[in-house]
């Protein structure tokens, strides 16, 4: 199984004003920089949390239906379309109604609807491809506070002359967020 990014977040998980303030940056030309520090933290923030934070869509591929369908990237939005290649090696749309989304359950899975089963695939590589968005949403309103206090901890710190301060209750805050598989 195997996870892509389709297309990346748009907005940003914390205020610009905010993260901007919290580098003390002055002037426009550092806008751009201040912006890129926050997107790489996020994306530190991602992988340590097995969260999306900002609303992306994202594409997972399998060889075959497996019982069922994990979607990394909590919190599942929408699913927006599940495709196989049946025996003939046609690619098919799947029908929603042929399958079921979990979206309570962090990750989210997809199973088959009851009284139904997953169709048959071809011997394939990537036979079943199933695209779907998670995150938060649009932009930083939806983010808990706890994971915006820590992205603007981190943008602090990175800003700070060494040994001035330590970021050591930061890491405290995104606990409560935390994937565990």
């Amino acid at each position: 199984m195997t996870t892509k990014l389709v297309s990346p977040p748009v907005g940003l998980p914390v205020p610009l004003a905010a993260a901007i303030s919290k580098a003390r940056a002055d002037g426009a030309d550092m806008e751009a920089e201040v912006e890129l520090e926050v997107r790489g933290i996020a994306g530190e923030v991602e992988h340590l949390l097995q969260r999306a934070l900002i609303d992306q869509t994202r594409r997972v591929t399998m060889d075959a239906f497996p019982g069922a369908i994990k979607m990394s990237g909590a919190p599942l939005i929408a699913v927006e379309h599940v495709k196989f290649y049946d025996p003939a090696g046609v690619l098919q749309t799947l029908d929603p109604q042929d399958y079921l989304v979990d979206s309570v359950s962090e990750p989210g899975y997809i199973v088959p609807a009851p009284g139904r089963e997953w169709p048959p695939t071809a011997d394939r590589v990537n036979a079943v491809e199933v695209q779907y968005r998670c995150g938060y949403g649009a932009d930083h309103t939806a983010v808990p506070a706890a994971i915006q206090s820590y992205i603007l901890g981190r943008l602090e710190l990175l800003h700070l002359p060494a040994g001035s301060k330590s970021g050591e209750y930061l890491s405290g805050l995104l606990d409560r967020y935390r994937i565990y598989e």
